[in-house]
């Protein structure tokens, strides 16, 4: 079953600290992780700013949204990140889950519906 995976981020001190040559070392090696996720079948919707104007603004200042083939691929993709060091150059906080039709999460949401764990 298809999920979303949203990443919310901001800078850490390390990446702050790190010169250019070095955060360019990252991205690059970002720029190639993308690549293996297209052809792992996960779709990037976008990454982008998150506009300061915002309504309810969460506090951070970048967001990356995909589409992954499946529960499994995403606990994977959660590993890989962590592994990579990401966490420690930037503070994340992340959503994920089942894409599932607006009426089935309203009917959820009026029976006082909690997501429950996954086995």
């Amino acid at each position: 079953m298809q999920q979303i995976f949203i990443e919310l981020y901001k800078y850490r001190q390390a990446w702050l600290d790190m010169d250019a040559g070095g955060r360019e070392q990252v991205a690059a090696t970002v720029r190639g992780a993308m690549r293996d996720l297209g052809a792992a079948g996960v779709e990037v919707v976008g990454w982008g700013f998150n506009d300061l104007e915002t309504d309810h603004r969460a506090p951070f200042d970048f967001f990356c949204v995909y589409k992954v083939p499946s529960f499994e691929f995403q606990r994977g993709f959660d590993q890989s990140i962590s592994q990579s060091g990401w966490h420690e150059l930037f503070e994340q906080v992340a959503a994920s889950g089942m894409i599932e039709s607006p009426a089935d999460i309203l009917a959820a949401n009026v029976a006082l519906e909690r997501p429950s764990p996954r086995t």
